[in-house]
């Protein structure tokens, strides 16, 4: 390894941003300096997950599936 990673603010040539976790090395190379880094303590906080949303019930829950026989099934 080459030295602790630390958080920079990298801008795409694209013009989308993102934080990188980069050695000094790694973030010269790609052009950033200490004015690019992350401060530890930011206010900005990860936005909560959203809760999972419940699945829809079954159309006829009393039909037997096809190929397994029952009532009507084609025994």
């Amino acid at each position: 390894m080459s030295g602790p990673l630390r958080k920079y603010r990298y801008t795409s040539p694209g013009g989308s941003e993102s934080v990188l976790k980069l050695s000094a090395e790694d973030a010269e190379r790609h052009g950033l300096s200490d004015d690019d880094l992350v401060e530890s303590g930011s206010s900005v906080k990860a936005a909560p997950p959203t809760p999972n949303k419940a699945r829809t019930a079954a159309a006829n829950k009393a039909r037997t599936p096809r190929g397994k026989g029952g009532a009507g099934g084609g025994d």
